[in-house]
C-alpha cells in the first residue's frame, strides 16, 4: 500500500512504534533476546474517533502466533482523526523522527504534534487504573479487595488470601479490560489448614461512575432473580468493587460438577450439519435446548422490575440515526452499491422512527451469542454495560442478526435452512416464556414483529465491520447482507 506525497501508510506504523521506543530508550518487550516484530491483532477506524491498532510483540520467526492473545505482550497505538487521510497517514517519516516525544509517568509515549500515542500493556492513558488492577502484590489495594470478594463468594470471612495472579482476557484500549484473577486461599490453623483455589473476574472501566452504575444494576438484577428462582439467576453474582479504581468483581461462571463443562455461546450456536457420502447434508443439528434456555433468560430479563435510567430509553429513533450513519459509512466504502444501501437504510430508518412499543422494558442492549455461557443445563448472560430501557424487540433483533452464520454471506449450503430453523426455535421459546410470565399475547406479537426492523438495523452494524477494519470491499458479501435487510423489511 503506497502512500501519496511521501506520507506513511498504516503498514509503516510498526517501524514508527519501534522508532519511538528506541528514542525513549525503552524495550518493546523487557528481557527479550531475539529480534522482535509487531503483529496486528486488532485494527479499527471509526468516524471522528481515529484509528486504534493493537499489536502483539513476539520474536520475528514465530510470526506473532505464539503469544497473539497475551495482553501482557500487547502494544496499542492510537492516531487522532486529523492525522488520517483514508487508509493513509498525513505525517511523513521525517516528521515522526523530529516531533517532540513525551514519556508520561504511566509509560505512555505521546507525540502530540502528529496526533499519535503508543502504550505497552498495562500502560493506558485513558484507563489509568489498569496497572493497579493488575497489581496483585500483598501490599496493593487490589489484594485486600480480592480477599473480600472471595470471602463474599465463599460466605466465610475466615478464608485468607495467600496469593493472586491477574490474567487479562479481554482488553479494549482506552475503554475497559476484563481480568481473570486466580486466587489461592487458606482456612484454619496448624494441622487443620484447608487450601482452596478460586477464580474471580474483574472489569476495570475508564469511567468509575460507569462501573458503579453497572455494578449496582447487576446487583439489583441478581438479587431479584435469586429470589424469584430460588437461587438460579441468569447472570454471575456481583462480588463488590474498588470504587476509586472503577474495578468491579464478579464470580466466575463454572460448573459445580467435574463432569460438566463450560461452553461459550459462540461455540454452542455455531451451525452444525451431518453429512452423508459425497458431502451431502443429511441433517441440520440445531442446538434446541441452548436456544430455549437463551430465550427464557431473555424473557426473564424483559419482565424484570429493575429499571435502568428511566429518562433516556433506547428508542427506535436512536437506532434509526445509527442506521443512517452506518449506511453512509458503508456507501462511502462501496460506491457501486451505495444507492441500494442508502435506499434500504432510508426505508428502515423511517419505519424505526415511527415505532411505538407498548412499553419500554429492561434490555441487555447487546444481546448476542458472545455474551452467553452454558453449563449444567443453564445459561448465564454477561456484559451488562449496555443495560438500558428499550423496546424488547431490540434484544430479540440483536440476537437474531448475530445468530446468522458468516457462511450465509457466501451462500454456503445449509446455512440459510440452519439459521431459519434456529431462529424459529428461539422465537417460539421466547413467545412461550413471555406469555408464561404474564405478558399479553398482543404485546408479544408486537415485539416479534418489530424485532425484524431491529434485525435489519443490526445487519447494517455487522456490515460496517469490514469498513472499520479497513478491509477491501467485498460486493458479493455486502449484496447478501442487503438481501437479508430487504427480507427483514418485507416481513
Amino acid at each position: 500500500m503506497s502512500a501519496p506525497g511521501g506520507s506513511l501508510s498504516i503498514l509503516d506504523l510498526p517501524g514508527i512504534i519501534t522508532l519511538f521506543y528506541e528514542r525513549a530508550h525503552r524495550p518493546l518487550l523487557p528481557g527479550a533476546q531475539k529480534p522482535l516484530g509487531l503483529f496486528v491483532r486488532y485494527l479499527r477506524r471509526k468516524p471522528a474517533r481515529g484509528l486504534a491498532v493493537i499489536y502483539s510483540v513476539d520474536e520475528v520467526r514465530r510470526g506473532g502466533k505464539a503469544h497473539s492473545n497475551d495482553p501482557n505482550r500487547s502494544v496499542s497505538l492510537t492516531l487522532d482523526e486529523q492525522a488520517l487521510d483514508g487508509a493513509h497517514i498525513r505525517f511523513t517519516s521525517a516528521q515522526a523522527r523530529e516531533a517532540p516525544l513525551e514519556v508520561q509517568a504511566t509509560g505512555v509515549l505521546s507525540v502530540k504534534d502528529i496526533g499519535l500515542s503508543v502504550q505497552a500493556f498495562p500502560a493506558d492513558a485513558s484507563l489509568p487504573a489498569l496497572a493497579a488492577s493488575c497489581d496483585t502484590t500483598p501490599e496493593s489495594p487490589l489484594f485486600g479487595a480480592l480477599q473480600s470478594a472471595a470471602r463474599t463468594q465463599l460466605g466465610d470471612d475466615s478464608w485468607r488470601l495467600i496469593s493472586a495472579k491477574a490474567i487479562p482476557v479481554r482488553y479494549k484500549p482506552a475503554n475497559r479490560c476484563v481480568i481473570r484473577y486466580q486466587l489461592s486461599l487458606e482456612h484454619g490453623k496448624d494441622e487443620t489448614v484447608l487450601e482452596r483455589n478460586l477464580t474471580l473476574f474483574g472489569k476495570v472501566y475508564a469511567a468509575p461512575e460507569q462501573a458503579r452504575s453497572v455494578q449496582a444494576l447487576q446487583q439489583r438484577l441478581y438479587d431479584e432473580q435469586f429470589n424469584k428462582t430460588g437461587g438460579s439467576p441468569f447472570l454471575p453474582r456481583p462480588l463488590g468493587m474498588i470504587d476509586e479504581l472503577g474495578l468491579t468483581f464478579n464470580e466466575a461462571v463454572q460448573p459445580a460438577n467435574a463432569g460438566d463443562r463450560l461452553v461459550t455461546g459462540t461455540r454452542v450456536l455455531r451451525p452444525q450439519m451431518k453429512r452423508g457420502q459425497g458431502g451431502e447434508i443429511t441433517e441440520l443439528v440445531i442446538p434446541v435446548e441452548e436456544l430455549r434456555l437463551t430465550a427464557i433468560a431473555l424473557a426473564r430479563l424483559h419482565t424484570s422490575t429493575v429499571r435502568p435510567e428511566e429518562s433516556a430509553p433506547r428508542t427506535g429513533a436512536k437506532e434509526a440515526k445509527r442506521a443512517r450513519e452506518r449506511a453512509a459509512l458503508i456507501a462511502s466504502h462501496n460506491p457501486a452499491q451505495a444507492e441500494e444501501v442508502q435506499r434500504l437504510a432510508q426505508q428502515l430508518a423511517m419505519r424505526l422512527e415511527t415505532l411505538q412499543p407498548d412499553a419500554y422494558r429492561p434490555a441487555h442492549g447487546g444481546f448476542k451469542a458472545s455474551q452467553l455461557l452454558f453449563h449444567s443445563q443453564r445459561v448465564f448472560v454477561v456484559d451488562f454495560d449496555g443495560f438500558c430501557l428499550a423496546d424488547p424487540a431490540l434484544d430479540v433483533g440483536y440476537f437474531l442478526a448475530y445468530l446468522r452464520p458468516s457462511g450465509l454471506w457466501y451462500h454456503r449450503p445449509g446455512m440459510m435452512p440452519w439459521f431459519q430453523a434456529a431462529a424459529e426455535v428461539f422465537t417460539t421459546a421466547y413467545r412461550q416464556a413471555m406469555l408464561e410470565l404474564g405478558v399479553p399475547q398482543a404485546a408479544v406479537d408486537g415485539i416479534l414483529q418489530r424485532s425484524r426492523l431491529y434485525e435489519a438495523a443490526l445487519l447494517f452494524k455487522i456490515a460496517t465491520r469490514r469498513v472499520n477494519r479497513l478491509n477491501s470491499p467485498r460486493p458479493k458479501e455486502l449484496a447478501a447482507m442487503l438481501e437479508e435487510v430487504a427480507a427483514c423489511l418485507s416481513n
